[in-house]
């Protein structure tokens, strides 16, 4: 166990130094507890934590009430000594009458999270690369973005060595089926490819090209991920060829108040009846024809919101029994409101169904994703990161993992978003993310530092820009695939257990431990270097860098680690 491998190393630590008094001010509603520090006790079995925001806290582990002993530890913060505490606990968590913070107390085993390890590269075809013109705009009748650029598969192609360079496990290709539009999501044929994405006219070419390309890329090590929109499709869809078992699928129009959004921006799409059993078993046999026949790797579903969870239980059931090394995610997002409310929305779709079982293996991330771009690009108290990570930990409740990202086809770049120094902020960002416990997607033109515009809170399409091949950031990317291949490396990040250790207006310290390793993550949002002191989670270990950064050493007390970390940067260190 990760927390036991730490406490063999933590024997002589003393539990008298402590780094808190601090307190987490401005925490999601009803969530004001928050662990401090969590450390070994000196005896086996005994965990000393520190927590903030409530006078008389409670402890639970693995969502049982866990007694403790509690005495003041200054500054409006309590200490609690946990005894006794069973092998194999998972979840440590905080709150009055029920838990509302928590953190992963123990790694989880990678049959638990098979796809922790996975970084999926999310290509938007229309902007990524134009491999030929023959195809711009074929087939497209209704809306078209502003900044469409012709990408298609035909670009993707040649870019296969490249995206293999940077370390990604997968590719997410923005839909590719037959549609009218740029974005691809009013789908006219799941059977398809579009014609503007590959040949014009010709199915069967088309359909030897999509292989090509997954060929190539898997020669590179590169999966490919489908978009797949399952609550809609286009008000003109191909109900003959689209239709190859005749299950005549049935629509209806617009009911949640996105889809009636949607339909006032004149989308054209059509709502599947998913009252209707035969619709159901259409969508189902949709999904496993690509996993069955073209061997995917994966599916984004789109909003996932339009959807009865049983049917993505129906549907993940089906798809695992055909193919267990399927990465199933999702998106639940309401773009109009903030991670607080996300992320109970996203709870709910981690939950399993009665008699069915999961719905997914990860959902996209969305509070993490605001919460970072505030406190990165924008000098957001850094405390916040802290606060959220506790927060979606209690909410998910080990049900699934998160899928965290830095940007997206649907929100503004992160790089629009910084008040300056924008590479460095962004390279100190994906680095928080990749030490995450979860897999993490990255945007193309991410590893580039590609900025659209002018941000904007919400739904934004402004970070759909063409990807610059003719003006590369080389340094940025070099330091992105550093990143990249840290996070594939070590699967301590991957999977586990993770402790906060500090955290402040703009530095958090936290550990990540397995079996055989303990890391130590530190981030600094300063514009100036800092130097911090904190407790170690390992008194006499020494420490390697990881991307060439600074290592911690001895600090002023007895089992303390005082590290000086660079302005605007995110930094890790190995136990050795």
């Amino acid at each position: 166990m990760a927390w036991e491998h730490i406490m063999r190393l933590s024997r002589t630590a003393s539990t008298t130094a402590f780094v808190a008094g601090f307190l987490l001010a401005g925490a999601p509603a009803g969530a004001e507890e928050r662990f401090v520090t969590v450390l070994p006790g000196e005896s086996p079995g005994t965990l000393v934590v520190t927590v903030t925001g409530n006078k008389s806290p409670s402890v639970w582990i693995d969502g049982e009430a866990t007694p403790a002993r509690f005495e003041s530890a200054g500054n409006g913060a309590v200490r609690a000594v946990i005894s006794d505490l069973p092998s194999g606990s998972s979840l440590l968590g905080t709150g009055s009458g029920k838990p509302v913070a928590a953190i992963p107390l123990r790694a989880a085993r990678p049959e638990e999270a098979p796809f922790n390890d996975r970084v999926v590269y999310h290509i938007m075809l229309g902007y990524f690369a134009n491999g030929t013109p023959a195809n711009d705009r074929a087939g497209m009748r209704r809306w078209i973005h502003r900044r469409y650029a012709g990408g298609d598969l035909q670009g993707v192609l040649p870019k296969a060595d490249y995206l293999g360079a940077l370390g990604i496990t997968d590719v997410w290709l923005s839909p590719v089926f037959q549609s009218e539009t740029s974005h691809g999501y009013d789908v006219q044929n799941y059977y398809r490819i579009g014609d503007s994405r590959a040949v014009p006219g010709d199915p069967d070419a088309s359909l030897n090209l999509f292989r090509e390309l997954a060929r190539t890329l898997g020669d590179a090590g590169v999966g490919i991920i489908l978009d797949l929109p399952l609550d809609y499709g286009a008000g003109t869809y191909d109900r003959r060829a689209g239709d190859p078992n005749r299950l005549k699928p049935r629509s209806t129009k617009a009911r949640q108040e996105a889809e009636k959004v949607w339909e006032s921006w004149g989308t054209g799409f059509k709502y599947w009846n998913m009252r209707d059993e035969d619709t159901r078993e259409f969508l189902r046999e949709v999904a496993l024809h690509w996993a069955r026949e073209e061997g995917v790797s994966g599916f984004r579903m789109d909003y996932v919101r339009g959807v009865d969870h049983a049917f993505w239980a129906e549907i993940y059931r089906e798809l695992k029994a055909e193919r267990p090394d399927l990465f199933v995610f999702g998106e639940a997002w309401q773009d109009a409101h903030g991670p607080g409310t996300n992320m109970g929305d996203i709870a709910k779709y981690y939950e399993p169904v009665d008699d069915i079982g999961p719905q997914f293996d990860s959902l996209i991330e969305f509070p993490m994703k605001i919460v970072m771009t505030d406190v990165f690009a924008r000098d957001g108290d850094a405390r916040q990161l802290e606060r959220w990570l506790q927060s979606t930990e209690q909410a998910y409740r080990g049900h699934g993992h998160p899928i965290y990202f830095i940007d997206s086809h649907d929100m503004s770049r992160f790089s629009d978003w910084a008040v300056d120094r924008s590479d460095e902020r962004l390279l100190a960002a994906v680095t928080f993310m990749a030490t995450l416990r979860g897999p993490m997607i990255l945007f193309y033109g991410t590893e580039t530092g590609l900025a659209g515009g002018k941000a904007a809170a919400g739904f934004d399409d402004s970070g759909r820009i063409p990807m610059p091949w003719d003006a590369l950031n080389e340094d940025l990317i070099q330091r992105m695939t550093a990143v990249i291949n840290m996070k594939r490396d070590l699967p301590v990040l991957q999977r586990g257990a993770r402790w906060p250790l500090l955290a402040d207006a703009n530095a958090v310290v936290m550990a990540r431990a397995n079996d055989t390793t303990i890391a130590l993550v530190a981030v600094n949002t300063s514009t100036e270097s800092r130097t911090v002191e904190f407790q170690s989670p390992a008194p006499g270990a020494l420490w390697a860098a990881r991307l060439d950064g600074p290592v911690p050493v001895s600090g002023t007390d007895t089992g303390m680690l005082s590290w000086t970390l660079p302005a605007l940067a995110t930094v890790v260190a190995v136990a050795q």
